[in-house]
């Protein structure tokens, strides 16, 4: 907008509830001049500035002119048009309609259906982006609306007249930038914003996925404080995600080194195929998307948590349960409004659970779904943009990699598939330390062996439950230490989560896993003979024939 007030003698932006506006006063007075009329403040005296404020909409008092009156759309726009195609105004005259979508916009329904005022409006704008006349005055014509989608169809055609230009969020630079211009022009005016700790720099990292408009907002709320501090931004920062971004992203705390227990060979992969390669600057080693497979419950979203502390990068989950909407078309604007933000957001990871579940792992071909296809197209574009290596890592996780679409698992969208498996004896007593730790509670180590010792095929979560079932009855008995008797009672009450199923979720990951360094010695071989693999598979499957002892067995796990 500032280019434009540098170039144009005029700049009017019409918005529904102010009417027709001006950066400057000078700029007001160029148009009242253009159209023949006297300044706003003679207005009452001049007949024919009265007769356009009454057509515009204006109420008629000595203090209008006929801009400020002219809110009604279909009146505003007659009144613009004018302003365009006044002879004087030939290459001096810019427009910009903000809320194009409020005045216009997609009700999805026919033009017949439409008020005769929204047909003109329709019209009218239409009208603007194909006349010859209005062409030749070059006079600049800006339609802006939050979403694309939210404006009438007819003016997102390529044939509009009209070009649609996305306006990204501002990246780190242009958010430090703005916060030093913010701050010196406080400071210039002798109303200084004071910083408690923290520097220019380092809002603006913290404000990743913010406007300029919400850093703004942050910096008079540190104002009104005495400060602006880092404790102000991040809660005024997630205050904002909540309320704009709540329906389709949820914002994911991150967890420190000590808060993972076990995933050594996890740990191994992140250190040297993403943490080390991000340091080193070496982004197009870094992968683009991640597939965690394995049974439920092995902490694949604790995994993602502790990568995004110790990789330094935003995290964020995709709500794929309000993904479907009720409207056409609502779907696949709510996933482009996420992928919009995790853009924003940059540096991030990204971390869809439950895959396998969603509509955007499959090209909904086989239910004739068009909403699912849709929505796998859209995640197959976002996925095959190779921009975003190095700056947004996809990390997706599943029990039932076999449901997802191979187009989607190709390298160059997916480049890493790691099973996350039932952890082993040394595993397990890793985890039960952390979860010991992270739940305030002390544990004799001979608890924590007994405890590992005695449950093969529990998962981390089903760890944890029995760590906080132990917990429960240490306190109960006024004790404050688990003691491997308390820990046996524990695993006595606590049952882990589908034991029946373990074997086959992890055959399932086996399976997937396309490169054999990622799985334990022990598995790994299996991947040497896929027929044999798939008749394991076979199995234990849930729905493989029961004899009286139960499902038949593959290969002892």
């Amino acid at each position: 907008m500032s280019s434009l007030a540098s170039t144009r003698d005029v700049l009017a932006v019409y918005t529904l509830g102010r009417g027709i506006t001006f950066p400057a006063p000078s700029m007001r007075e160029a148009a009242m001049r253009l159209l023949g009329l006297e300044a706003a403040r003679a207005q009452a005296a001049n007949p024919l500035a009265a007769a356009l404020a009454g057509l515009a909409g204006g109420q008629g008092d000595a203090d209008d002119d006929p801009f400020t009156g002219a809110r009604r759309p279909a009146a505003a726009l007659d009144l613009l048009e004018r302003l365009l195609l006044a002879a004087p105004a030939q290459g001096r005259v810019a427009v910009i309609v903000e809320g194009a979508d409020l005045i216009c916009a997609d009700l999805r329904v026919g033009k017949g259906a439409m008020s005769p005022d929204d047909r003109t409006v329709l019209a009218t704008l239409r009208h603007w982006a194909t006349d010859r006349q209005i062409a030749r005055a070059d006079n600049p014509i800006l339609l802006f609306s939050r979403e694309l989608t939210d404006v009438h169809a007819d003016l997102r055609e390529a044939t509009s007249g009209y070009k649609a230009i996305t306006i990204p969020m501002p990246t780190r630079e242009g958010r430090v930038a703005f916060v030093q211009w913010y701050l010196g022009t406080r400071a210039a005016a002798c109303q200084p914003i004071p910083l408690d700790g923290i520097r220019a720099e380092e809002i603006g990292t913290l404000t990743a996925g913010l406007s300029l408009r919400h850093i703004e907002d942050i910096l008079l709320l540190g104002a009104q404080a005495g400060g602006v501090s880092r404790e102000l931004v991040k809660a005024r920062k997630d205050a904002i995600i909540a309320s704009d971004y709540t329906e389709v992203a949820e914002m994911i705390e991150p967890i420190p080194d000590a808060a993972l227990g076990g995933a050594a060979r996890l740990r191994a992969w992140a250190q040297d195929e993403v943490i080390a390669p991000l340091r080193a600057g070496r982004v197009d080693d870094a992968p683009k998307g991640v597939l965690l497979v394995g049974p439920p419950g092995t902490g694949k979203t604790h995994f993602v948590r502790w990568l995004s502390q110790a990789v330094g990068f935003n995290a964020v989950a995709l709500r794929s349960e309000n993904i479907l909407g009720g409207i056409v078309g609502e779907s696949e604007k709510k996933l482009k409004t996420f992928f919009g933000f995790v853009r924003s957001l940059a540096p991030c990871l990204v971390f869809m659970d439950e895959l396998d579940q969603s509509d955007m792992s499959r090209r909904g071909t086989g239910s004739g779904n068009p909403v699912a296809s849709n929505l796998f197209n859209q995640m197959l574009q976002f996925m095959s943009d190779e921009t975003l290596r190095g700056t947004v890592i996809v990390v997706f996780a599943t029990n039932r990699p076999d449901l997802i679409d191979s187009a989607l698992l190709r390298f160059g969208r997916i480049d890493a598939i790691i099973p996350v498996l039932l952890p082993d004896a040394a595993e397990r007593a890793a985890i039960i330390t952390a979860q010991a730790r992270s739940q305030g509670a002390q544990i004799a180590v001979p608890a924590v062996a007994a405890l590992a010792g005695a449950t093969p095929n529990y998962s981390a979560a089903d760890l944890g439950a029995v760590v906080r079932k132990a917990r429960v009855l240490a306190r109960r008995e006024g004790r404050d230490t688990i003691t491997p008797e308390l820990a046996h009672r524990a695993l006595s009450l606590i049952r882990p989560n589908s034991p029946a199923t373990a074997d086959y979720y992890t055959l399932l990951a086996v399976n997937a896993c396309n490169d054999a360094e990622h799985l334990p010695p022990e598995y790994a071989g299996l991947l040497a003979d896929r027929t044999s693999l798939q008749e394991q598979i076979a199995a234990v499957s849930p729905d493989a024939p029961r004899g009286a002892d139960g499902p038949r067995r593959g290969r002892a796990l």
